[in-house]
């Protein structure tokens, strides 16, 4: 009797013992400025602009590899990602991170583009700064005109890689800057979200992974630029989406980038408010830093106009931009206003755009 109780009562303690943990409940406003970590950091709703979270975002700091992103952004416009690259000598000489590249091959800029975006490969940064403008010192120059053209009037460069430089230096508002360009670029976008590649050099096929210890295990988690070094500490740029709508952060001088990132984003997605009318982002970025940090839910009616969450379309063979405006009316701007697209005739099947919806008044 005492064992057929004993078997009975079993399976109950079994299915007790299964049930999902609760939800933990997302982090408040108050424990979020209690346990970030990061000196600087801001999160950026990108389909409205609105800031969701701001600290410190005017104080400079060094950026670490997230300088890699002007690097990429900058090769990218001149060479659309094509063209090959010689390896000298000089490019291999900086340290710790590298292919390792070896001087007289040549590697194809678009395998060097994965190498800093995913590897953060130091002499890939080197070699292909001195290849599109004929220098180092060139490039930087270059790197800091492009930034004064972007606005980011406090950031600062010394090198194309992000080992520590005499007076090298970006804020979290200027570093948002130069990671919404890059991600208006399709191709750096998915580079920056890559898992795992297979770079090919004359060492042989070696199997290269992302930095970004999120990727494929924060729920959601998308293209993003890690950094560190004992100065800068840890430093990010990241994206991530839920729901159909994508959020930005970007983190400097942190001690632990993979913690503030979670708790930004889990903070982020739970206080999301309905998606204003679209304005570009770059122009609330550019307001004066007391506009940039007001609280992150701080709105009124009649300055809101709610919009519908966009809905996903799969891109067919044989569609046209045009046609999928058509079929949604909506105008083919709006679509490309939350599409960011170097090459709007060229559209490829498979690929997922989020279609706006006509707004409506609260």
């Amino acid at each position: 009797m005492i064992r057929l109780t004993f078997l009975f009562l079993l399976p109950l303690f079994a299915v007790q013992g299964a049930q999902p943990p609760p939800k933990e409940k997302p982090p408040t406003l108050e424990q979020v400025n209690e346990e970030l970590l990061a000196k600087g950091a801001l999160l950026v709703d990108p389909l409205t602009g609105q800031v969701l979270y701001a600290r410190n975002i005017d104080d400079t700091f060094p950026p670490a590899s997230t300088v890699k992103l002007m690097t990429a952004w900058l090769v990218y416009q001149k060479t659309g990602g094509q063209g090959t690259v010689t390896i000298r000598d000089e490019d291999t000489h900086v340290e710790p991170s590298s292919v390792p590249l070896r001087p007289g091959e040549r590697v194809p800029i678009s395998e060097l583009l994965h190498s800093i975006l995913i590897g953060s490969d130091n002499d890939s940064a080197m070699a292909l700064a001195r290849t599109v403008a004929g220098s180092e010192d060139r490039f930087i120059d270059e790197m800091n005109q492009e930034a004064m053209r972007m606005g980011m009037t406090r950031t600062r460069f010394s090198n194309p890689h992000g080992l520590p430089g005499p007076g090298q230096r970006t804020t979290a508002r200027d570093l948002m800057v130069l990671f919404d360009a890059v991600l208006s670029k399709p191709e750096l976008r998915q580079i920056a979200q890559t898992p795992v590649y297979f770079l090919r050099t004359a060492i042989g096929l070696q199997r290269m992974r992302n930095h970004n210890k999120l990727l494929g295990v924060y729920p959601g988690m998308g293209p993003a630029k890690t950094g560190w070094t004992y100065e800068a500490r840890h430093t990010f740029a990241a994206a991530a989406s839920r729901n159909g709508r994508e959020l930005r952060l970007t983190l400097l001088k942190s001690a632990n980038k993979w913690k503030d990132t979670r708790l930004l984003f889990d903070y982020g997605f739970a206080n999301l408010p309905p998606a204003l009318t679209p304005t570009v982002a770059s122009k609330l970025l550019a307001a004066s830093p007391a506009a940039a940090e007001p609280s992150p839910t701080q709105t009124t009616n009649k300055d809101v106009i709610i919009q519908p969450e966009p809905v996903s379309y799969t891109i067919r063979k044989g569609d046209s931009l045009t046609g999928i405006a058509r079929r949604y009316r909506v105008g083919v701007e709006d679509i490309l206003l939350i599409n960011p697209m170097d090459d709007p005739d060229f559209l490829v099947p498979g690929q997922v755009l989020r279609i706006p919806q006509k707004s409506k008044t609260p």
